[in-house]
This record gives structure tokens, sequence and C-alpha cells, in this order.
């Protein structure tokens, strides 16, 4: 994603606040179903119906064929981690408080951090690194290994965040070439496909004519959430929209108590705020770099 000629921060602020609460609002929605259906069906259904409102969403905007890429393959394999990744997601959720697996996801940025320079090359510098095991060390406090507060589900959680964060390398190699709205439809298209296989074996259809609702919703929740992303990042630099990313855990922790009486641990908080500012300082450690390369053409 990359800002157009119209810049003004304040609105871009605005629209990722927007974007996230509307995020938090589609787990919220997640974790209640698994309540009533299997994880698969609430993830095939996010993605089904996610798809139908970015097909027309996007027919409207561009008029032209979304499904046209430079990257074919790299967009089904980002369809395949986005499964994977909400897959894990809705398992955590089934669990684990909304403010605990956020908190965990938001160890993605670091994920990112340490394997752009892995897989892409990239050079990561001694701040970085520092801010990546920083980071981790907030994740560990929020997962407690080894003490009673521990939940198995809290590794689901940390098993989507890797899935995300290689979703993102994979997003930033076809950003380049490929439409925003495209890749969105695409990424849609290619998880609602590859959940297709695994509904075979589990009763998928709702039981009861109310449960398609909130799946309708998450659909749109999603759909409309990513183009409001997509809005932002074109009104502000990605560094500046960084920090507003977390206030999704502000929604979790207030949609968490109002629906579901949970109230966030001091350890819990205090492992998110490591884990949010070690992913706000790598944002900012990232704007310089870039701002330092395009300085050196």
């Amino acid at each position: 994603m990359t800002s157009s000629s119209h810049h003004t921060p304040l609105s871009g602020m605005i629209l990722v606040v927007l974007a996230f609460g509307l995020l938090a609002g589609l787990d919220s929605m997640s974790k209640y179903m698994t309540a009533f259906l299997p994880v698969i069906a609430i993830v095939l259904w996010r993605y089904v119906t996610g798809t139908l409102f970015a097909l027309v969403f996007g027919y409207a905007k561009r008029r032209a064929a979304l499904w046209r890429t430079a990257h074919p393959w790299l967009q089904l394999l980002r369809g395949l981690l986005m499964t994977v990744s909400t897959l894990f997601v809705v398992l955590a959720l089934r669990r684990l408080p909304l403010v605990t697996t956020s908190a965990i996801l938001f160890s993605a940025p670091l994920w990112v951090a340490a394997l752009s320079h892995l897989l892409l090359g990239e050079k990561v510098g001694p701040a970085r690194w520092a801010a990546v095991v920083a980071g981790f060390l907030g994740v560990l406090i929020v997962l407690r290994p080894g003490t009673p507060d521990f939940q198995p589900a809290m590794l689901f959680a940390l098993a989507a965040a890797l899935s995300f964060a290689l979703y993102q390398l994979l997003t930033r190699r076809v950003g380049g070439h490929d439409d925003a709205v495209s890749s969105l439809f695409l990424s849609s298209a290619g998880a609602a496909l590859l959940s297709l296989p695994l509904a075979a074996f589990i009763p998928v259809w709702p039981q009861e004519n109310w449960q398609w609702w909130p799946l309708i919703a998450m659909g749109a929740l999603g759909t409309l959430a990513h183009l409001l992303l997509i809005e932002a990042y074109r009104r502000a630099d990605a560094a500046q929209l960084a920090p507003f990313i977390y206030t999704q855990i502000v929604w979790m922790i207030v949609i968490g108590w109002l629906v579901f009486g949970d109230v966030p641990d001091v350890m819990t908080l205090s492992g998110a705020a490591l884990v949010i500012a070690a992913g706000v300082f790598i944002a900012a450690r990232e704007r310089a770099r870039q701002r330092r390369a395009a300085a050196g053409r």
C-alpha cells in the first residue's frame, strides 16, 4: 500500500481506528459463533461472503477484471496464508478472551521484521533486533509458559501471528504490481476456495436461519475494514499509521467486557504494552530507513 497525492494524515489515522474497530467486531462475532458452528464453517462463510462484497465493490469502483494479477501463484499463496491465519485466530478465540488473542496477534510486526532479513535479505540493524527481542519478551509475558495461566490455545494465536506475518511479506511482493482492491478480492476468493476441501468433511451449513446474519456481517465487516485501510494508506505513510493499528486492543477490551464479561489482568496488559511499544519502534525505524534510501537516490 502506498500513499497518494492526497496526503491527509489525520483522516488516515481516523480511518485506521475505524477499520480496526470493525475488525474487533468481526473477531467478537467469530468468537460468539464458535458456540454454534465448527471453526472451519466460520472461516469458510466469512470469506465466501467477504468475496461477494469485495466483488460487488470492486466491480462498481474499478469496472475491470479483478482477477488480473501479475503474480497468480503468489496471490494463491496469500489466500492460503490468510486461510491458515484466520483458522488459527478463530481456534484461539474459541478458548481465549479477545484481548489475550489480540495481544499475541500484535507480535506479527515482530515476525515481519525478523523474517524480512531471512526471507527477503533486508538489513535489520541492532536497534530493530533489540525491539524484536523486547517484543517477544512481551509475548512471553502474555503467554506465561510453565504457569497455571498458560493455555494451549495461546499457541494458536501465536501461529496466527506468524502466518499473518508471512502474508504481509507476500503482500509486499505483489503490492507494487497488483491493484490493492484486486489483491483484496483475490486473497479473499483464494481463502474461500481453499477452505472448501476442509468443509467436505465437516458440516458447515448453519442449522438456524438467524446464524446467517452474523456470517454475512462478518464478510461485510472484513471487506469494509480492508477498504478503509486501503484508503488510509493512500492518505498517510505506513509509519504514521502504525501506532493507530494498536487501538484495536482498546476495542477488544471494551467489546470483551461488554459482550463476554472478560476483564484483562495486569500481566496481559503489561505484555501487550511491551509488544505494542516494540511494534511502534520498528515502524518508526522502517520509516527512517525508507527516508534514507529515498534521499540516497
